[in-house]
């Protein structure tokens, strides 16, 4: 069975999480991402929401790019990760760019890598 990914974004970025959701259908990238994007406002539903599709999920990727940072959802959702205990990594969406890291993925110690998925995919097997 396939591990069950959470991305988190910045909806900006979200055609570059599409563009990965693509190539994770190849059959060598075992990895099933699970679309949970929420297209409603960030309030108790929408995190009622989030915290059930993150503890479904066996690990959550988090895209960072130019505004990830600062976006209040993605920040929720990685320390709502930690919260359920599920592993987390940063995948740097521009290689030539060195966006900011977001907070809570310096605070943990998150591994942060640039966009290639048979590193995200070792990465994801070491998760078990």
């Amino acid at each position: 069975m396939k591990p069950r990914v959470f991305i988190s974004f910045h909806v900006e970025d979200e055609a570059q999480v599409d563009l990965l959701r693509s190539q994770a259908k190849d059959p060598r990238f075992p990895v099933e991402f699970t679309d949970y994007s929420v297209k409603e406002p960030f309030d108790e539903k929408w995190k009622t929401q989030c915290t059930e599709r993150i503890r479904q999920s066996s690990a959550l990727v988090v895209m960072i790019g130019q505004e990830t940072a600062s976006r209040e959802a993605v920040l929720w959702e990685i320390n709502k990760a930690y919260e359920l205990g599920k592993p987390v990594i940063g995948v740097r969406i521009y290689r030539d760019e060195n966006h900011r890291v977001p907070q809570p993925l310096k605070d943990h110690g998150a591994r942060v890598i640039p966009w290639n998925t048979a590193k995200l995919q070792v990465w994801l097997e070491e998760q078990g």
